[in-house]
Order: structure tokens, then C-alpha cells, then sequence
């Protein structure tokens, strides 16, 4: 009675596809999740958490700039 659904892939878009924007998060098929990603469209969302965590220890906002410079003269 109940039709058994299979589990979606929850992918992160690299660039925009259909009407996906960069950065846009959906669930697809395993099969449609398999080709966004061979062609470089998006990537799990498991790999791009992995991806966008700093390396080196650093913790998130650290690139060796002086906090609160924004805007200041650079001479």
C-alpha cells in the first residue's frame, strides 16, 4: 500500500544548474546525485562541510589579517 522511497542525497551546489544558485543545498536520487557530481555541478553535502573546514588549525575568520583594520589607511 505504501510505496517505499529511497534515500535522498543531500548535495551542495558548486555553480548554478537549473534553478539552483551556487551555494543552494537539495536532495536528489542517489543515481541524479552521482551525475550532478561526476560533471562538477555539485558535490555532497557531507563533502563540502569537510571541504570548508580550516586547515592548519585555524579557527574560522583566522588569515593572518589585524582585526579591525577594515577601512584604515594602508601606508
Amino acid at each position: 500500500m505504501a510505496e517505499q522511497k529511497s534515500k535522498l542525497v543531500s548535495m551542495t551546489f558548486l555553480k548554478p544548474w537549473n534553478r539552483y544558485a551556487k551555494g543552494d543545498r537539495a536532495g536528489f536520487e542517489p543515481e541524479r546525485a552521482k551525475q550532478l557530481e561526476d560533471r562538477k555541478i555539485a558535490i555532497p553535502t557531507t563533502k563540502a562541510k569537510e571541504a570548508s573546514k580550516p586547515a592548519n588549525g585555524q579557527t574560522a575568520g583566522q588569515k593572518g589579517e589585524a582585526k579591525g583594520t577594515e577601512g584604515a589607511d594602508k601606508t
